[in-house]
């Protein structure tokens, strides 16, 4: 039957098989897309398929009897051997780089599969730490969803460190067990705070800002979050100190109140800039 792959001659059947694209593809990768004969490389040249020992003297279509040949010398040698050694030297060369990367394929899967090992184990020894932290619940397949999530993210330490502070701030327990709703406010609390936490890096100011903020919502219904941050940080950068915010956070009546003591003191550290 004609193919349109390329095509040699069965010696036994006498009928032409095809060389599958797979195949010449394997081949051409092997040989770095290069002319095993003249050294030549593609695009410049047109690539075909050879055999080291023709098929006319019983050749197969065998991987290790196939290598890249360019147009002109794979149709100048014909049904000609490179020579006897040459075709010893060249399948015991194709076995020493088919073993190579059966062994670098093992590698890298152990490798990858140790990766996976470590991963899980940081994932459980997280898990573990926070049921420690809050006890009487577990984390849930979604929860584990979340803290898989913020492992990808996130240190080891930074992540510990994070569930420490949340805990403290946010668990409420009731006769040594915490409550469900503080549980929940806990977890979701991570997140956050691991950022906080490296964006304080950036920003040495920024907890502070979060703690006064805290401190406003307490005293006042509606207020503006965003803006709120931003008054701090204008009045910080015045030359306010934490300090001195702090105490106006803590006296704060409302909103119109706290918006006019930011101004004061803005304008108080211009007039002294």
């Amino acid at each position: 039957m004609r193919r349109k792959n390329i095509l040699i001659m069965d010696k036994e059947t006498n009928k032409r098989q095809s060389i599958s694209k797979k195949t010449r593809f394997e081949v051409f990768k092997r040989d770095k897309f290069k002319c095993q004969y003249c050294g030549s490389n593609a695009p410049e040249v047109l690539l075909q398929i050879d055999h080291i020992n023709p098929v006319s003297n019983g050749g197969k279509n065998n991987i290790l009897n196939l290598i890249t040949a360019c147009f002109s010398c794979n149709n100048g040698k014909r049904a000609n051997l490179i020579s006897d050694d040459s075709v010893i030297t060249k399948q015991k060369q194709q076995l020493e780089q088919l073993q190579e990367r059966r062994e670098q394929l093992e590698m890298m899967l152990s490798w990858h599969e140790g990766l996976k090992n470590i991963k899980d184990e940081i994932h459980n020894k997280l898990k573990d730490y926070w049921e420690n932290l809050a006890i009487g619940y577990s984390i849930n397949e979604n929860g584990m969803l979340i803290l898989k999530k913020i492992a990808k993210e996130f240190t080891f330490e930074e992540i510990l460190k994070a569930m420490d502070s949340s805990a403290i701030q946010y668990l409420v327990f009731k006769d040594d067990i915490v409550t469900n709703e503080s549980w929940e406010i806990a977890f979701n609390k991570i997140h956050p705070i691991l950022k906080v936490n490296r964006d304080s890096i950036e920003k040495p100011d920024l907890k502070d800002f979060f703690y006064i903020r805290g401190i406003i919502r307490n005293r006042i219904n509606n207020y503006d979050p965003s803006l709120t941050l931003e008054w701090l940080e204008t009045a910080r950068s015045s030359g306010a100190t934490i300090e001195e915010l702090k105490k106006i956070a803590s006296s704060t009546r409302n909103w119109f109140s706290f918006s006019e003591d930011i101004d004061d003191i803005i304008e108080k550290y211009k007039k002294i800039k």
